[in-house]
């Protein structure tokens, strides 16, 4: 009897907590989900595996490759036919790794060391609906999966849409503007060294095969190469990409000289931080990394 009247009890309050949900989807509470749902249409797999160490923007590491397998249709490479006439596509995502974080009006770029802008003059990821659009190269096409460089996605970042990039469109008519932060910032360039060491280890590294091929992850153990990265040049090059940018968040930046790391592709990159200058002391595949790399589709 007492369990029936508890059964009662939560269904009354169901029952009133039902219409204010109501209200709240009607007029557009923007930190409401309402009703809306959405679903990944594939699988995203890339060379960067944390938030740690990931640009946060596009672009910035012209070599960052990933690939987005198509899932969603039972005949995925059909819904890719013309798509490799562009050389560009926006990807339309999920910030899914964002934490227990409440969105706020105003947010701290970390370009600004601090002070803070609007959300909505910013792109940061902790917004009210939690939506990432990225700019990245289409380098080719194999099956129902899409290659792209330039990204800026973590490993497993949940894709809703591709578009592609069409410049007559996506282009302003007229000169665009950005404020003077974004040009200008306040923060210093830093100036990057390789110690000796993880020079003679970018050389000896098992490197990704040339070309459009997508690496198993029975290949990749057996091989042990990187995923992505096809030769030294390209590793380095992406290593003074990341860093140049600036991974450090503003907490990290005002705690002066560090020593941190940022794992990239199948490696873990080690830097000390003195003031402007920093030093790449080294690269491996720690125990941390190949925890990361087991949970990484084939």
């Amino acid at each position: 009897k007492k369990s029936l009247n508890e059964v009662k009890s939560l269904i009354n309050s169901s029952q009133i907590d039902e219409p204010q949900n109501a209200i709240n989807a009607k007029e557009g509470n923007c930190l409401d989900g309402g009703n809306t749902s959405f679903k990944s249409i594939g699988v995203f797999r890339s060379c960067f595996l944390t938030k740690n160490g990931t640009p946060r923007q596009p672009g910035i590491c012209t070599y960052a490759r990933g690939t987005l397998t198509i899932s969603c249709f039972n005949n995925p490479q059909h819904s890719l036919e013309s798509i490799s006439q562009f050389s560009h596509v926006w990807l339309l995502f999920l910030f899914h790794d964002n934490g227990s974080n409440v969105p706020k009006a105003k947010v701290s770029p970390p370009r600004l060391n601090g002070s803070k802008v609007g959300v909505f003059a910013s792109r940061s990821p902790h917004r009210p609906n939690n939506i990432g659009l990225s700019l990245v190269k289409l380098e080719g096409i194999l099956g129902g999966t899409l290659f792209l460089s330039g990204v800026d996605l973590i490993d497993g970042t949940p894709v809703l849409d591709v578009k592609p990039y069409i410049s007559m469109y996506d282009t302003p008519p007229e000169p665009s503007t950005s404020a003077s932060w974004i040009s200008d910032p306040p923060s210093k360039p830093l100036t990057i060294n390789f110690s000796d060491h993880v020079t003679s280890v970018l050389s000896n590294l098992n490197y990704a095969p040339d070309g459009i091929k997508e690496i198993s992850n029975r290949s990749f153990k057996k091989r042990k190469c990187l995923r992505f990265f096809r030769n030294e040049n390209e590793l380095k090059q992406s290593i003074i990409d990341i860093i140049s940018a600036d991974p450090r968040s503003v907490f990290r930046k005002k705690q002066g000289d560090t020593v941190f790391s940022f794992p990239v592709d199948s490696v873990d990159v080690k830097v000390d931080v003195k003031g402007e200058v920093v030093t790449v002391v080294d690269i491996s595949q720690t125990e941390y990394v190949r925890s990361l790399l087991k949970s990484v589709g084939s």
